[in-house]
């Protein structure tokens, strides 16, 4: 009898338990649940907005421009060897390329030649701006392309860079 009044006496206190662990349940839910679910929906709009870039709106006028620019071969002239320390690497490591400009306008390579010493310093400027994280990878190289050539087409002004090429891009 003893026995059957104490497992009376715990059954009230088991009941009472399950109701506390059901509403702890649903707060260790609300408490990790919520904020991790805030922290996927971040991520993934950090991935979406990193890889899905919008692409540039070019007119007509520019397009007819450069498919005639394309057809005709364009006239090559070589930066060898620009060799920099990337930016936040205190020196410890190095970037050797070789940056070819491409143009097709026979004025321009007499300029080129004029201010190679001013083109030659915007290509350090450009590359010594960037780290080493910026450096690596083909979406980071077609970036510097870009950067290159319009640093190049401000200092020209008898005629614009077409294109930029990187044969030669080694950092160590």
């Amino acid at each position: 009898m003893a026995k059957k009044k104490k497992e009376e006496e715990t059954a009230p206190e088991e009941a009472n338990d399950k109701n506390k662990s059901g509403g702890g349940t649903m707060k260790m839910i609300l408490m990790i649940g919520v904020p991790l679910m805030l922290v996927q929906a971040v991520i993934a709009w950090f991935l979406i907005s990193s890889f899905a870039q919008p692409t540039k709106a070019v007119s007509a006028v520019e397009e007819e421009t450069v498919q005639e620019d394309s057809t005709e071969p364009g006239i090559l002239f070589e930066f060898a060897d620009v060799i920099v320390n990337p930016a936040g690497t205190a020196g410890s490591r190095f970037l050797n390329a070789t940056v070819v400009l491409e143009f097709t306008n026979s004025k321009l390579e007499s300029e080129i030649n004029e201010k190679n010493v001013q083109l030659r310093d915007a290509l350090v400027n450009v590359l010594i701006s960037k780290t080493i994280f910026e450096l690596d990878g083909a979406q980071a190289r077609a970036n510097i392309k870009e950067e290159i050539k319009e640093t190049c087409n401000s200092i020209l002004k008898v005629g614009k860079i077409r294109m930029v090429y990187l044969p030669s891009f080694i950092f160590q």
